[in-house]
């Protein structure tokens, strides 16, 4: 990387002091936290891994922080290009202005000759660069807390699937759409509309948040119409008026949620047309969210509702299992924890239509992990008041054969075929196996299910497949998948 001058920005790096003796390897490990956390607020992902993953604080004795690294090339890259940020990240972290000290490790141990070779004081690209993040950062978190936005919410953990794809993309193109001036240029109003809980909220104010993102300095609302009417009545109440109208018309985007409500509000739906109109005239973005579209909210004017519908009318269904299983997969990682695919599973397959109810259902099953050994299939089950047994009654043989036909990728049409080929035979004995031992049919029932007459067939077959379970580890977890997907 190209060297910058640092020393004017250097200030702004998070001041974390230790105050206990730093030899202390526990008081070691504190503050390389505290620099490498620095450093990754800067670098790239590929530039820290580059040069940072595999350095290590050894230790900090005399004013000197001993740092270790694997190769000459890397010790020279970072006295030359990350030298003076480095030592800023130091003192903030300590309080002291250590001299850092690069040492070669070589099968575990420095080299001797680069002992005493240190990081002196120059200047460095990287402080300006440092001190423009962390300022342009802690400009957003204010911005984004006096607009009411959740800095959860963003587009990076909106997860997108076949019910929400065109809602999406219209938040990116308004986002990517609007200027310096925060113009709308692609749509406006923005409409959504969908039954509670489908990922409105995220959606909307995942837009604030990346304009805000982009230039903190815009002015940016999320308001529920109910706190709209609140604020609304209160600035009659105290003659304010004036205050209520400059607060949502001197505005850059408004985003108001459960618009819906406004038809029991006449007083409002004047207000908010006025509001509209304002903004819309200036060319402002306007953001709507509702559980119903605009044709079917009730008692509402003509011209208000008119100006609903005047820009991009989106709907967003409630998650397919596929978008609802990627769902539970990113609450994991964004909680850090690690759940058994099959309890995400069966979370997915038994809560359908909303997103806030597949989190809580998530929460839950953390909350029983949490109070000891890892719970069994039923027990989640039974937490997530899922009701096996009644599932269980309710499959079919024409179920089992297309779930096993799907898992080991084969068509039903061949499982009941004369063709005997190994994958082909495989698939049809595993169907049969499960009709038997699962659903318990007569053997003449599972051979009629699988186009055979003989039944000598089917104990044949599910012999077989005991054997080779024995044998065969991938074997038998494919069944086990496949009885969840048919009975759970």
């Amino acid at each position: 990387m190209d060297k910058i001058d640092i020393e004017k920005y250097s200030k702004s790096i998070p001041e974390v002091m230790i105050e206990e003796d730093i030899s202390n390897s526990t008081n070691v490990n504190d503050v390389w936290k505290i620099v490498t956390e620095n450093l990754r607020i800067v670098l790239d992902s590929v530039e820290y891994k580059s040069w940072f993953s595999d350095t290590q604080l050894l230790t900090i004795q005399n004013g000197i922080a001993t740092v270790s690294c694997s190769n000459e090339f890397q010790r020279n890259t970072i006295l030359s290009d990350y030298g003076k940020f480095l030592q800023n990240c130091f003192l903030k972290a300590t309080g002291e202005n250590l001299k850092v000290e690069l040492v070669v490790k070589e099968n575990g141990n420095e080299k001797k000759e680069d002992r005493y070779k240190y990081i002196e004081e120059s200047d460095s690209p990287m402080g300006d660069l440092f001190a423009k993040m962390e300022d342009d950062k802690k400009r957003y978190v204010t911005a984004a807390k006096k607009a009411s936005l959740n800095p959860r919410y963003t587009f990076d953990n909106f997860v997108v699937g076949s019910n929400n794809r065109l809602a999406e993309a219209v938040a990116q193109s308004v986002v990517s759409d609007i200027d310096n001036e925060l113009i709308a240029k692609s749509y406006n109003p923005v409409f959504y509309y969908g039954s509670t809980g489908v990922g409105k909220t995220h959606l909307m104010q995942a837009i604030g948040n990346e304009i805000l993102k982009k230039d903190p300095d815009k002015k940016v609302i999320y308001v529920s119409i109910e706190q709209f009417l609140n604020e609304l009545i209160e600035s009659i109440r105290t003659k304010k008026n004036e205050d209520f109208r400059l607060k949502y018309r001197d505005v850059n985007l408004l985003i108001i949620d459960d618009i819906q409500f406004v038809e029991a509000y006449p007083k409002t739906q004047e207000e908010l047309f006025h509001t509209f109109n304002t903004l819309y005239q200036a060319n402002k973005q306007i953001i709507l969210a509702s559980d119903r579209p605009p044709k079917e909210i009730n008692n509402i004017t003509d011209r208000l509702r008119t100006r609903f519908e005047g820009g991009m009318v989106s709907d967003i269904q409630p998650p397919e299992y596929e978008t609802r299983l990627a769902i539970l997969k990113q609450g994991t990682v964004e909680k850090g924890v690690t759940i058994p695919e099959i309890y995400l599973e069966l979370i997915a397959k038994n809560i359908e239509s909303s997103v806030r109810e597949l989190e809580g259902a998530l929460n839950k099953v953390l909350t029983l992990m949490k109070l000891g050994e890892l719970p069994s299939y039923q027990e989640v089950a039974k937490i997530l008041q899922v009701d096996l047994e009644s599932k269980r009654k309710r499959a079919t043989p024409e179920k089992v054969l297309q779930v096993v036909a799907e898992e080991f990728d084969v068509s039903v049409r061949y499982i009941r075929s004369s063709r005997k080929t190994a994958n082909i035979a495989l698939t049809r004995q595993v169907a049969m196996y499960i009709l038997r031992t699962e659903l318990q049919l007569p053997l003449l029932t599972v051979a009629s299910a699988v186009g055979r007459k003989d039944h000598t067939t089917v104990l044949h077959g599910c012999k077989s497949v005991e054997e080779k379970m024995k044998k065969d580890s991938s074997l038998t977890d494919k069944i086990e998948k496949c009885k969840r997907d048919i009975f759970y």
